[in-house]
């Protein structure tokens, strides 16, 4: 097991084969993002509109943090985006950025820095909108309206402390060049991600790493009182050699897709929307 020292990396570690954990009663497990260390994410209570951070060892699977709930700052403290309507953006270090969205809009709105092992809020800007991470700083933006039209007015901040680098004004040449040089998010973590197919009987998702492949088929089974559902079951395979086989979902109407990668040689997947399980692969 990992020593952690007050959300500090770890100072000592030996990866578990095999680790899982529950979000809790009623949660989906919904976007997953890693630092050097560690895996971090959003779940969501659907029937209490609730969603809250979490934070976990990557290797051990050790909680460093739950139920972790964005409050804004100022003189209305309350849950950014009515403690529902939040998501990820990116990672930097250990920080992990998120945002709310722009009311009646699915367009991003505010950029909230967590620190989740230490238990704070770095830093925030609810005024500007997340555009990319560029590594040594993050491109953003502020909505504005010039003689009525709509316009971006366009910053780089700091990635440690939010406080701004460089005012880019409302040119947009620049900004879509640092944007289109930025990396994905895939490649800035290291994950990957499966590939989709068909085969004879429905979908499949594969991720190939080394010897090892991760396959993830979908098919529609009829449930014990005659309704039809998609069922999902991964199994992992070195050569011709079965090695790990597990359901991550059954009676559910459409097929529960991206819902396993694999980073550093670790897979994760979601098990019945709630709970995360990672495997130790080669």
């Amino acid at each position: 097991m990992s020593t952690v020292t007050s959300g500090d990396r770890p100072l000592q570690s030996g990866d578990v084969k095999t680790w899982s954990w529950s979000g809790g009663d009623g949660a989906i497990v919904w976007q997953l993002m890693f630092s050097d260390y560690a895996v971090m994410g959003l779940k969501r209570f659907p029937q209490e509109r609730k969603a809250s951070f979490f934070c976990l060892d990557s290797a051990t699977g050790r909680v460093l943090r739950d139920d972790f709930t964005l409050i804004s700052e100022g003189e209305l403290t309350a849950p950014v985006g009515d403690g529902w309507m939040i998501g990820l953006e990116s990672v930097h270090g250990g920080l992990l950025f998120c945002h709310a969205f722009q009311p009646g809009s699915p367009e991003h709105l505010g950029i909230w820095a967590l620190d989740l092992p230490r238990n704070r809020l770095a830093w925030s800007r609810p005024d500007l909108a997340f555009m990319a991470n560029l590594g040594d700083a993050v491109l953003a933006y502020r909505s504005i309206v010039f003689a009525g039209f709509p316009e971006r007015d366009y910053f780089l901040l700091d990635p440690l402390t939010g406080r701004e680098i460089e005012h880019l004004g409302t040119a947009h040449e620049r900004p879509n060049q640092l944007r289109d040089l930025a990396e994905s998010e895939e490649e800035r973590q290291r994950i990957l991600l499966p590939d989709a197919a068909f085969d004879e009987l429905g979908h499949v998702e594969r991720i190939g790493l080394g010897a090892s492949s991760v396959t993830v088929r979908h098919r529609i089974e009829i449930g014990a009182e005659g309704v039809p559902g998609w069922k999902a079951t991964l199994a992992v395979t070195e050569g011709d050699r079965l090695i790990h086989e597990d359901q991550m979902a059954s009676g559910e109407q459409t097929p529960v897709f991206n819902s396993f990668l694999i980073k550093d040689s670790r897979l994760y997947y979601i098990k019945e929307r709630e709970r995360l399980v990672s495997l130790a692969i080669s």
